[in-house]
């Protein structure tokens, strides 16, 4: 039986090392493929879906962006939605005085976030090591104009309409750093009223700051 030499040991444990590198990189590829194919899925299947017409984007938030945003969440919360559907509005059907849930990035299950849903009000603070500015797309186009301010439009509706008074109106805020105002320490929502607008509220603002954390990474 032949033996192997210093240098063969060496030079294999280097392939290895370079193999181990190559299959985490072909996983993640693998990923985004399914993840792109999800999309394409998406868009096929709901062709129909049209974008806000009244989105105050920030300038680094290009049109085109807004659009593949909106698209890939709405692949996103169909997958989270009927995976933890059922266990949501268990917990929501008898809601304690504070319900505290973790948002978790997909990729490597870290909690980012912790959200307090209290019985008028939704608390979303990240977590201390996560830093995330409010200009990060798609944080204020489509979290706060789209969906946030959506839900507002609608209230100010049934206030037209005499169904809902304005003390009741939906409502948000978004509390920044001392230090740096663009650095947002928590999102405060008042008057949510019904259990869809939690589980919008929450869905969303899961599938935002991961984006928003995927975006600072590049």
């Amino acid at each position: 039986m032949l033996g192997y030499s210093d240098d063969d040991i060496k030079n294999a444990a280097e392939i290895r090392e370079w193999l181990t590198k190559q299959i985490l990189e072909k996983q993640d590829e693998i990923e985004k493929i399914k993840i792109t194919l999800s999309l394409i899925d998406s868009v096929l299947k709901k062709g129909s879906f049209k974008t806000a017409a009244n989105l105050n984007a920030s300038k680094s938030d290009s049109p085109q962006s807004q659009k593949l945003d909106q698209a890939t969440y709405k692949t996103y919360n169909t997958a989270t939605t009927k995976q933890k559907e059922e266990e949501r509005q268990k917990e929501l059907n008898e809601p304690p005085t504070q319900l505290v849930k973790p948002i978790k990035r997909l990729k490597d299950n870290t909690q980012v976030a912790q959200v307090y849903i209290s019985p008028n009000s939704v608390e979303i603070i990240p977590e201390e090591n996560i830093k995330i500015s409010l200009e990060t797309p798609p944080f204020r186009s489509f979290f706060l104009n789209r969906i946030l301010q959506g839900m507002r439009n609608k209230d100010l509706e049934k206030i037209k309409q005499g169904s809902l008074s304005e003390s009741e109106m939906i409502n948000f805020e978004v509390i920044t750093d001392e230090d740096n105002d663009e650095s947002i320490r928590k999102v405060i929502v008042n008057n949510y009223r019904d259990k869809e607008r939690v589980n919008e509220i929450f869905n969303t603002a899961a599938w935002v700051i991961t984006r928003m954390l995927e975006k600072g990474e590049k």
